[in-house]
This record gives C-alpha cells, sequence and structure tokens, in this order.
C-alpha cells in the first residue's frame, strides 16, 4: 500500500471513530424515553435522525436540552426554595435537599414529575392571579407562558357517512418549569421553559373500543413547540392547532395530531384533521372567567360550546390506517390556566396561608362534563342547548376514591354546579346533584412500561338531577361511557384520569343528546409519579406523598394569626372571584 493511501485510510479510522464517539456522547445527552417521546411528536414510531430536522437536531442535541442541564436547573429551583422562607407554611428544606440528593441526571419530564412533590411553595416566582383581570381576545387564546399551567382543550362527538358515532379529544397540556424571571436568568426563552404534552385519544363504540395514545410531552429546549399569533398556529412537532384567519383568531381552526396507542397490539396509531368553526361564540366559566382566583392563586377559565365542521373542509378521523370521513358533530373548547392549580399552592397574604392550616383540605379531583342536547320541541325550538357541570371531589365521599378492591363501589353522590348555555349563547349558572350510579375497574395503559396500569374504579354511569330552571327534559338525565371499558389516561407526570364520550337519554331511557366525561384523582398513582421522577419509592421518599401536614405549633399559631387578621381576611374573602 503506497505511503499516501496508509495516511489516508489511518485518518478515516481515526475520523470514523471520532464521529462515533461524537455520536454516542450526544446520544447520551438524552434517554430513551425522551428520544420515544420527540419521536412521536414528530409522527415517527421510533427514534431515528434521518428523519428529523437538520435545525431540530441541533436544539435536540444542544447543552440546554441535556438532561445534565434539566438537572442543574431542578438544582438551582431546589436551593431558591431551601433558602427561602415563607411564614406559615410548613418547613419543607428536608424535602428539597433529599430531592437534591437525585437530581444528578433528569431529563425533562422527570423535573415534571418533582415539580408535583414542591408543596405550596412551589408556587413563588409566577404571575399571579388578577381578580380583576380582563379577557381580550385574539390574545387570550394564545398560551400564557408567564403562569404555572395551562391548557387548550378540544372534546366532541362526530359522525361518518353510516351514522356511525366516534367521539374526539386532543388537548396540549403546558407547564412552566421554572418561574420566568428565574428561566430568563438561566438564559431560558419562555417557550423553552416550557414542557408540553399532547393528549389524544378516539372513542369507537362500534367496536367498544377506546383508542388511547400514549401521552407524549415535549421540553420547549428540542425546538418542538411552537407559536405564532398571526396567523394563530400553536405546534407541538407535527401536531398542530392551526387557525384558517389571517388576522390572529383562533377560529376558524384545524386540529391535526397523530399517536400511538402503545397498550394495545400493534401498537394501533390514530390519528385527526378535523376543520371547525365557532357560530356562537365563547362564554366565561366561574365567576367572569375567574374559576376560582382567591388570593393570587386559581385559574382563568372560558369555553365555546359548540364547535361546527366546516362544510367546506373534509375532516377525517383515522384507526389503525383507516381513514373515516366525518360528516356531523362538533366539539366543546375549553382554555384554562393559572397559578397553584397543580400542585395547590400558597395564597399570597399570610392570613390565608393561616387558614389553610386550620381547615381541613379537600383530597383534590373532579368529575366534569360537556353536554350537548338535541334540538327538539321539548328541550328547545331555538336550537341545541349545551352544559358544563363539575362536582369537586369531598371529604365526604373519601370511601368511592382510589378503589381497587374486587367489589364496586356503591351508589355515590354529590352536589354539582356549572352553566346552562342556550342556543343564544347565553350562560346561565345551575346547580344540581350528581350520582354515581355505576362502575367500571380500569386495567389499561396507553404505554405500560411508563404508566403502570392502576386497575382502579372508575365511573361507568352519572345521573344528574337540576335544581336550576332548566328545560324540563334536562332536569334529570343520565350520562353513560359510549364504551364499556374506562377511557382512561395519563399525564405525563404519572397522574390518571379518565375521559371520553357519553350518551346523554331522559328518564324514560331516550337518547337526547351527547357529551363527555371527566374523572380525576380516582386512582391512586403517586408511587409511580415518584417514579418517573428519578427518585427511589422507599420511606423516605413516600413522605412525599400527600399534603404536608402542619404541625400542632403551627397551627396554633395560625389560629392565632386569623383571629387577630379577620378584617384582612374578609377583605380577601370580599375580592375573590369564583368561590
Amino acid at each position: 500500500m503506497k505511503k499516501t493511501g496508509l495516511i489516508a485510510l489511518i485518518i478515516g479510522a481515526t475520523l470514523c471513530l471520532f464521529s462515533q464517539n461524537v455520536y454516542s456522547a450526544k446520544t447520551e445527552m438524552i434517554d430513551n424515553l425522551t428520544k420515544q417521546n420527540i419521536a412521536q411528536a414528530l409522527w415517527l414510531e421510533s427514534f431515528n435522525e434521518a428523519f428529523i430536522p437538520a435545525d431540530i437536531l441541533k436544539k435536540i442535541y444542544s447543552q440546554k436540552n441535556s438532561n445534565e442541564a434539566f438537572a442543574t436547573r431542578l438544582g438551582v429551583r431546589l436551593d431558591e426554595l431551601s433558602e427561602t422562607r415563607i411564614s406559615y407554611l410548613k418547613d419543607l428544606r428536608k424535602r428539597y435537599e433529599t430531592m437534591k440528593e437525585y437530581a444528578d441526571q433528569r431529563s425533562a419530564q422527570q423535573v415534571y414529575a418533582n415539580l408535583m412533590f414542591m408543596g405550596p411553595q412551589g408556587v413563588r416566582g409566577y404571575k399571579l392571579l388578577d381578580p380583576d383581570m380582563k379577557f381580550e381576545w385574539p390574545q387570550i387564546d394564545h398560551p400564557q407562558w408567564e403562569y404555572q399551567v395551562g391548557w387548550h382543550f378540544f372534546v366532541g362527538n362526530f359522525t361518518d357517512e353510516d351514522n356511525n358515532h366516534y367521539s374526539v379529544q386532543l388537548m396540549y397540556w403546558q407547564y412552566s418549569l421554572l418561574p420566568p424571571d428565574m428561566a430568563h436568568e438561566l438564559g431560558l426563552s419562555d417557550i423553552e421553559n416550557q414542557i408540553l404534552e399532547m393528549h389524544l385519544a378516539i372513542s369507537d363504540p362500534q367496536t367498544d373500543t377506546h383508542y388511547r395514545a400514549n401521552t407524549v410531552i415535549v421540553a420547549g429546549t428540542t425546538g418542538l413547540i411552537g407559536f405564532k399569533a398571526k396567523p394563530y398556529e400553536y405546534t407541538m412537532g407535527k401536531n398542530v392547532i392551526r387557525s384558517l384567519d389571517p388576522d390572529g383568531n383562533l377560529f376558524p381552526v384545524e386540529l391535526i395530531a397523530k399517536g400511538w396507542d402503545m397498550g394495545k397490539p400493534g401498537n394501533p396509531d390514530i390519528e385527526i384533521n378535523i376543520f371547525l368553526y365557532n357560530p356562537t361564540g365563547y362564554f366565561m366559566e366561574g365567576d367572569e372567567g375567574k374559576a376560582p382566583c382567591v388570593d393570587g392563586i386559581g385559574t382563568y377559565y372560558y369555553s365555546a360550546a359548540n364547535l361546527k365542521l366546516i362544510d367546506t373542509r373534509e375532516s377525517m378521523i383515522m384507526i389503525k390506517g383507516e381513514k373515516i370521513k366525518l360528516i356531523d358533530g362538533n366539539m366543546w373548547y375549553d382554555h384554562q390556566w393559572g397559578t397553584g392549580f397543580m400542585p395547590s399552592g400558597a395564597p399570597q397574604h399570610a392570613v390565608m396561608r393561616a387558614v389553610e392550616n386550620i381547615t381541613e383540605p379537600p383530597p383534590g379531583g373532579w368529575d366534569w362534563f360537556m353536554m350537548h342536547f338535541y334540538e327538539n320541541d321539548a328541550i328547545s325550538t331555538e336550537g341545541e342547548v349545551q352544559m358544563g357541570i363539575s362536582a369537586l371531589h369531598t371529604n365526604d365521599n373519601l370511601s368511592f376514591y382510589w378503589q381497587t378492591g374486587s367489589e364496586a363501589p356503591g351508589i355515590m353522590t354529590t352536589p354539582c354546579s356549572g352553566k346552562y348555555i342556550d342556543a343564544n349563547n347565553h350562560a346561565i349558572d345551575i346547580k344540581g346533584t350528581m350520582k354515581v350510579t355505576k362502575w367500571v375497574k380500569n386495567s389499561t395503559s396507553p404505554n405500560p412500561d411508563v404508566y403502570l396500569p392502576t386497575h382502579t374504579w372508575y365511573p361507568a354511569e352519572y345521573t344528574f338531577t337540576i335544581d336550576s330552571d332548566v328545560p324540563e327534559p334536562l332536569k334529570q338525565f343520565t350520562s353513560t361511557p359510549i364504551t364499556s371499558n374506562a377511557q382512561t389516561g395519563f399525564f405525563a407526570n404519572g397522574l390518571q384520569y379518565a375521559e371520553g364520550g357519553t350518551l346523554l337519554t331522559d328518564t324514560l331511557g331516550n337518547e337526547i343528546g351527547r357529551g363527555f366525561a371527566e374523572a380525576t384523582n380516582y386512582a391512586n398513582t403517586w408511587e409511580n409519579v415518584l417514579k418517573l421522577s428519578g427518585m427511589p419509592v422507599n420511606e423516605k421518599t413516600k413522605e412525599f406523598i400527600g399534603a404536608a401536614k402542619p404541625s400542632i405549633y403551627l397551627k396554633i399559631t395560625s389560629m392565632l394569626y386569623v383571629a387577630f387578621h379577620k378584617k384582612e381576611l374578609e377583605k380577601i374573602i370580599r375580592e375573590s372571584r369564583g368561590l
């Protein structure tokens, strides 16, 4: 061999070895679960560099997106919380120190799960709610990055050309990993500071199947989260909520999403491409959109109740590669965001924090319903009407939550409230009683390797009695899921919920509408949250589960503080909205 040829061979072999080492170093910057999420956000079943745009690949392999960087930023946040004392809150410094022991390498998803254990102090630094905040469109439809959490949520029911029925859920759930100012100090933009998870599901009652896509979660540092105001376009990889209006309004809108149900044989894929317009406009939930807003903590919330298919565009869903054309139906849109919602956060003033120390906290969780009733002589002759109803979990019903025994729970009764929206989009407050009369045991997961099945009993039939002024057929009715299996899914932090289409019937069993039901905190998944956080499940970390209960000393001092600050407390409650 000529000398020059030998040199070229040595150089080539060296460069090849160097490139392999660089590639290995790059791929080790992120874990396999993160790669799976990135791939599915880009509509790839598995991670393959050859199909990822070069500019995105550069961000994926950037130091800013490495597990080391996420761990470092988590450590900075834990140090800040450890060094800050907030009056009338239990001291959680030992917890933060324990969490930091394991914060050497953390993915974005693990950091997100860690945030569930920050306690009430975790709201520190996020934007607080203003009870006088005014809603202005189209800006209010934008993702609100400076708050702790927010979501854009579409659910609805459709029929195809053969009058087959399908229900669809699409949700973008967004969380700010760090308070905005801290994120900026650490070199992150507002979008880079986000994680975004997508929830996609289709129920097919013809085959009695609920398809739930694997929960896909990506960090803003991957470059896969995007938002443009004009025209409105909110992207997660190849999934998009895209407006057809060039002036920045959300509606009319196109919803595009794809995912894989990894809990079924063959990992069947599901996909949606749905075009919607908003014929009746928005309405405010709670008290003029505050639901609630108490001393800086709570959520803003509004909805659009009757989104219709655009006739001139072909809307469709796909199940296992089979295209299904949608010809009729509607969806409900929610936009809700705030601070101190997940986990529950500390109020702004000491007297409110003291009150919480001497008040038994609710268990958390709720049942929520979207209901679309058909136009007929008995209900309405002016058009279709809707209801949005919720029932918060109460301490009186603790025996019905987290149930995994062999026998189904009995009948659960609880107050409910919400809005009745007439054919002219006029919303009025309503109240009533909700009963869970049947239950179903869940044994599924959209990705069993990550989100462990819980084998929990979930509601399988609801009956409602409405005490307010609504049409007679809506005074009492039943909501039943359209599939017999529990329509459950998981948040990327490990918490489980149920969400799926329902059939609405009157007291005679006649179909009067279609809806959606949502049930949260029926399953105890906190050990799974710990696992997803990257911390071990042991006696030390199990102490993180549940509310940080105040000591006897803290309760006594809180009682005294409240007694001497009654006027301040009364003023805060008077200024609160949506209680």
